[in-house]
């Protein structure tokens, strides 16, 4: 990579990558929370069973209503994770040393994470239906790589040539996410490539990766233009170097919820 780290000296920039990096990985347990254990004691004590009925509805709510909002709050507060990941994405891809160790990486986490995955949020060992979101990462990442060699290899062709050759890469990246029925569909590889284009104005960047994700959901997408703020304040530092802990924690994650699945008594639990 040819980038140069992007700091800054304005005083009141003080969040690292590492920081805005612990603020996703916090999200993201929130998120995990909610769906593994708390949408499981819905769906036990009945909730599945009333969606049609006004009035079983609220004789429901009267009696799990606190455990229903508490449900709805955490899935908001995990909401807020992906749009930061697809941000370290992009700053992970400009300012990486090695592209091929980083990509390994990912792919090792995406890998690892996808039985334990599918136990959280399918209660089956491998659903083929539904890939975690660590693989939409992974196809950003090629996005990335393309664009770069597309920008290097069409730097004196016309700009139509540029701009089609970016079309097709983005639509290519979009097929594969829905062939791979990948957990965020084609919004992650959209917010990637936005913030890719917009590297150099990051806020901008992610104010528009926020508004794409509120097109799948008004409520939720809309509590993720709270992800501003830390990209407001992002100083462009890597901040704390323990990379493999960071990659190990969301396959931990997963597993640890299962886990706590299995010991409340809510294996059996379907979510469907």
């Amino acid at each position: 990579m040819n980038y140069t780290q992007t700091t800054s000296s304005d005083s009141r920039k003080k969040i690292s990558g590492s920081t805005i990096k612990i603020i996703a990985i916090i999200t993201m347990l929130v998120g995990i929370a909610a769906s593994a254990v708390l949408d499981r004691m819905l769906m036990k004590n009945g909730l599945a069973d009333v969606a049609n009925n006004t009035e079983a509805y609220q004789a429901f709510m009267e009696s799990h209503g606190t455990l229903f909002i508490a449900d709805f709050v955490m899935q908001l507060i995990g909401g807020l994770a992906l749009p930061l990941f697809c941000f370290l994405l992009t700053e992970g891809f400009m300012h990486t040393s090695s592209l091929k160790k980083y990509a390994i990486g990912l792919a090792v986490v995406a890998v690892v994470s996808e039985v334990p995955f599918d136990l959280v949020y399918s209660g089956s060992i491998w659903n083929p239906y539904r890939q975690n979101p660590v693989f939409s990462l992974l196809i950003g990442l090629g996005i990335l790589v393309l664009m770069e060699k597309a920008e290097v290899s069409l730097a004196q062709s016309s700009p139509w040539k540029l701009s089609s050759s970016k079309l097709l890469i983005a639509v290519a990246a979009c097929v594969i996410s829905v062939v791979l029925n990948v957990d965020s569909g084609i919004f992650a590889a959209l917010m990637i490539l936005v913030l890719y284009m917009f590297r150099n104005r990051q806020v901008f960047g992610m104010a528009l990766a926020c508004f794409l994700t509120s097109m799948t959901s008004q409520i939720f997408g809309f509590i993720t233009f709270l992800d501003i703020l830390p990209v407001l304040f992002y100083n462009g530092e890597r901040g704390i170097r323990k990379k493999y802990i960071f990659y190990a924690v969301y396959p931990a994650a997963l597993i640890l919820f299962y886990l706590i699945v299995l010991l409340a008594g809510l294996g059996d639990v379907s979510l469907t």
